[in-house]
């Protein structure tokens, strides 16, 4: 499964949408609501493999992006982290652009000189989309760091999370290359526990007490692929 990233109002390079529906054309690429709404989009985004996500997912995400917002955070960006995230899947992001509103949820990134070719993009792209299932191990310590509303628990739990990414992120990506090196961005290891953290008590008391098994879901760790 697959999530669109786009900024309202900023527009969807033509040629990575064309690249998206032929390169992904065998799996669910979800057009975020927030996106939706904004309109104006182009009419690509209408036919599979695009379309919503469920709905279950679209609540609990719009529910967190809300939340979330309130600590100063993009609500748009935080809406399709957390479907990528509830889903399980990756983050796709069509414009190099989009990078910086993602360094709030970063845990790791890897730059590269040049864009891969189209087999690895296509690749990675299904490496990454298991990162929710594979990287949830955490997740539990995580849910009780929010719910305990202990920033400095938060913030320790959160460091070990970046340590991990950074352990696990030059290994999964390997084939891509042996380290960050260029100006053009490729992968952002995406977590909302700092997020989670800075929202304070709302978001806790939401992800404690009506969340349900989704706050697992949403303190796993997932990634955005530039294409």
């Amino acid at each position: 499964m697959r999530v669109l990233l786009a900024a309202p109002g900023r527009g969807l390079p033509r040629a990575a949408i064309d690249w998206i529906a032929e390169r992904q054309r065998y799996t669910r690429v979800i057009v975020p609501p927030a996106i939706r709404a904004a309109g104006d989009l182009p009419a690509r985004l209408n036919h599979e493999p695009f379309g919503p996500p469920e709905t279950r997912a679209a609540t609990a995400a719009g529910r967190a992006a809300a939340l979330l917002d309130a600590a100063g955070m993009r609500a748009w960006a935080i809406e399709a982290v957390a479907l990528a995230l509830l889903e399980g899947g990756v983050v796709v992001a069509p414009d190099e652009a989009l990078f910086r509103d993602l360094i709030p949820f970063s845990s790791w990134s890897m730059n590269v000189p040049a864009r891969p070719t189209d087999g690895l993009l296509v690749q990675h792209l299904g490496i990454a989309g298991r990162m929710p299932a594979e990287l949830g191990t955490t997740a539990a310590q995580a849910q009780e760091a929010v719910a305990s509303g202990d920033a400095a628990r938060i913030q320790r739990v959160a460091r070990q999370r970046r340590l991990a990414a950074r352990a696990d992120g030059p290994v999964r990506f390997r084939r891509i290359a042996k380290r960050s090196a260029g100006l053009r961005p490729f992968v952002v290891y995406l977590d909302l526990l700092p997020a989670a953290g800075a929202a304070g008590e709302p978001f806790g008391a939401w992800l404690r007490d009506e969340a349900g098994e989704d706050a697992a879901a949403l303190l796993s760790t997932a990634a955005a692929v530039f294409i």
